[in-house]
């Protein structure tokens, strides 16, 4: 058997074998919602319905050109088609802040409609777990509505003005969402499209869970 110091060091490289420190992604939507974001129902709260009416999705579903100046496809947040109460999330996967070239710097385009007082747009950070700190709260509509002119609102958002410092664990929550509590609600939308983040952590794959169980064995053994 190869000793402890071995295992441990087969471990970290399989860790980061499909890591791409100080390098970012952008994420078009073109096949969609990806399968390592997460959309979150943020319902049910005291008052609401026990699941939002509005759904993440793209905007081909909806039947919507991509509004924010990007092409193909853009996630897209829809209350005009989809008619009552909505808090709904669509987060990132988690990523790790680097001091690398925009290491801290979440980038996006974006086309959003707001018609009434009570409906709300943010993007939000979490650091290593823990709660949402919110970066930017609009309250105004942003580029033209239903519009594929200009202006293209094109967003870079400084991570590290928010408390992140390098080797954080982040990941970033755009949340669109209606504070009006009667139960046919009806506002517009919201897309996002090419969004730039730190290149995501992947899931461990079966090879360095078997790793890090034989790594952990190799530790009692000592």
């Amino acid at each position: 058997l190869m000793n402890h110091k071995l295992w441990i060091s087969a471990l970290l490289a399989a860790l980061t074998a499909t890591t791409s420190v100080g390098q970012t992604i952008t994420e078009t939507f073109e096949g969609g919602i990806p399968a390592n974001w997460t959309v979150q129902d943020n319902f049910p709260i005291p008052g609401s319905p026990a699941f939002s009416a509005v759904p993440w999705t793209t905007n081909d579903v909806e039947g919507l050109l991509n509004y924010t100046g990007g092409t193909g496809l853009a996630a897209t947040a829809s209350s005009d088609n989809h008619p009552g109460q909505y808090d709904i999330s669509l987060i990132t996967p988690t990523f790790s802040i680097t001091s690398g070239a925009d290491g801290d710097v979440v980038r996006y385009t974006i086309n959003y409609d707001r018609v009434d007082a009570f409906e709300a747009f943010d993007t939000n950070l979490s650091l290593n777990g823990g709660p949402w700190i919110v970066m930017t709260h609009d309250t105004s509509s942003l580029g033209p509505a239903y519009g594929t002119g200009p202006p293209k609102i094109m967003r870079g958002i400084d991570m590290g003005f928010f408390g992140a410092v390098p080797g954080d664990l982040a990941r970033v929550e755009f949340r669109y969402y209606s504070t009006f509590l009667l139960p046919m609600v009806r506002n517009e939308y919201v897309e996002i499209d090419n969004v730039q983040i730190p290149t995501p952590i992947p899931e461990p794959t079966s090879a360095v869970l078997v790793l890090i169980a034989m790594a952990a064995l190799a530790r009692r053994r000592r």
